[in-house]
């Protein structure tokens, strides 16, 4: 099919809700947030649905000629999921962000796929209630995109991830049928979890345009302890003893020269006071439903932390606390992608908590063996780590792209032998296909290759995502 007969045809579908030849607004759809700049395409034409019906439509248009199609919410992926295909067709749900019911009777909200997550949490608020699966970055990313991920967040270690709050979705197929799956009910085993299916699935297997979500009541009352050890090691020994406070609902970990660094760069009057001679830092927060609680198990957490060498830098119960220890920590991987540019990889790596020790000792190899600053962080009560390796400043970057090459291979074989996998939130996406063979078994791919192939069989629907398949990578079966 002609560029001409292409525009044509999206014309129909979509009228004035598309981008056709504007380059410099096709560009911005050809990125996400994962570093390398060499994954960036400049899709052949943006859409903007409103209705199932136009999704479904363009799903249909696709099959038929050849073209495929990557789904977009915010943009703010890791792991280059939402960068389209050669060739292919953004399918932008910026603009189907109805926050359609907020059902306080069966604690659920119904939402079209483009809600910008942390909108959704200020219309819980007044109600008392909360999206417990809300990821890291909720200012930004949009709900349709933390289902199609799986995202997890600071919280998933009491609250767990995204995917224990789906109860129903809407969904077009990559053929263009619309499936309705799940409810307003807290249990169904009728046939297979086709939901399940769909949640995590990276826009590989369906387009979400209707979500159910289950919400939760607001915590009454929160206590943040921000805290510094002379060594990794106590702050591993700290996390150990602090789950098993029933209020902990987030223990994150920074490595003292990251923390540091990161603080420099906020505005003087976001900074925290952070002791030189530290070498790793823990946040951690506790909710409970009164205050009584929350302070019994702050003290309790206090003790840990001292017993394991740590010391507080900052504590509190009231909001500007809250957000000062949390502006450092959601600031990290921010200061890497500022101080790295395109020459850096923000890892995912997650593992059996009790391996975290040898995790965090594993980097410090790392560092050692490929001269390479390693930025490490993240969600230390569930064992999912953001390691980020950076390109050194005399480096080049030819020298690079071979370096972390080899460095990623040898972490990601170690996360394996220590339990864990490549990925805990971010997702394959096109950044890691290329190592999945280190994390599953031949069997398991070609199973996935299977239900990719019922579902989608002319490969239209974000092809060369989730799954190793070069030959696929950008083109269809379509004869």
């Amino acid at each position: 099919m002609s560029h001409q007969s292409r525009q044509r045809a999206l014309g129909d579908i979509f009228g004035d809700n598309l981008i056709l030849d504007d380059q410099k607004q096709l560009a911005r759809y050809g990125v996400d947030q994962v570093g390398d700049q060499a994954y960036a395409r400049t899709p052949l034409a943006v859409v903007f649905p409103t209705t199932t019906a136009q999704v479904a439509a363009l799903m249909r248009w696709a099959n038929q000629s050849a073209t495929p199609v990557t789904p977009r919410g915010g943009g703010s992926g890791l792991a280059g999921a939402a960068i389209p295909a050669a060739g292919g067709v953004v399918c932008s749900f910026e603009r189907m962000n109805r926050i359609i019911e907020i059902d306080t009777q069966n604690l659920m909200v119904v939402v079209e796929p483009g809600v910008v997550t942390s909108r959704l949490d200020d219309e819980l608020e007044p109600h008392g209630l909360f999206f417990a699966g809300y990821p890291m970055s909720e200012d930004i990313c949009c709900i349709g995109g933390n289902v199609a991920e799986n995202a997890g967040g600071g919280r998933a270690v009491k609250y767990g991830t995204t995917a224990a709050y789906v109860l129903g979705a809407e969904v077009v197929t990559p053929t263009g049928e619309v499936l309705q799956l799940g409810g307003k009910r807290l249990k169904d085993v009728t046939g297979y979890s086709l939901l399940q299916l769909m949640i995590g699935s990276e826009g590989t297997l369906g387009l979400f345009t209707r979500l159910v979500i289950r919400v939760v009541p607001r915590p009454a009352a929160r206590a943040v302890l921000f805290c510094a050890f002379p060594d990794s090691a106590g702050a591993c020994t700290g996390v150990a003893e602090l789950k098993r406070s029933r209020a902990l609902s987030s223990i994150e970990f920074i490595d003292g020269q990251t923390a540091r660094r990161t603080n420099e760069g906020l505005p003087s009057a976001q900074r925290t006071a952070l002791p030189e001679q530290a070498d790793a830092f823990l946040l951690v927060e506790l909710d409970g439903a009164d205050e009584t609680e929350v302070a019994r198990e702050s003290d309790a957490a206090r003790r840990v932390i001292e017993t394991a060498g740590g010391t507080l830098v900052l504590t509190g119960t009231d909001q500007p606390s809250m957000e000062r220890a949390w502006k450092l920590r959601k600031a990290v991987p921010w200061w890497t992608k500022r101080i790295a540019g395109s020459y850096h990889s923000l890892e995912d790596v997650v593992v059996p908590p009790a391996a975290i020790p040898a995790l965090v000792v594993f980097c410090e190899h790392l560092r050692s063996e490929y001269r390479v600053p390693i930025a490490v962080f993240g969600h230390a009560g569930d064992g999912n780590f953001h390691i980020t390796p950076m390109k050194p400043a005399a480096m080049a970057p030819e020298e690079w792209s071979t370096t972390i090459d080899r460095l990623l291979r040898e972490l990601y074989g170690h996360v394996a032998d220590l339990g864990g996998t490549i990925s805990g939130e971010h997702g394959i996406g096109r950044k890691r296909t290329g190592y999945l063979s280190l994390a599953l078994g031949n069997q398991e791919i070609a199973l996935m290759r299977t239900i990719k192939r019922a579902l989608d069989p002319n490969n239209v629907l974000n092809p060369g995502v989730a799954l190793p398949n070069a030959s696929l990578d950008g083109e269809s079966h379509v004869g």
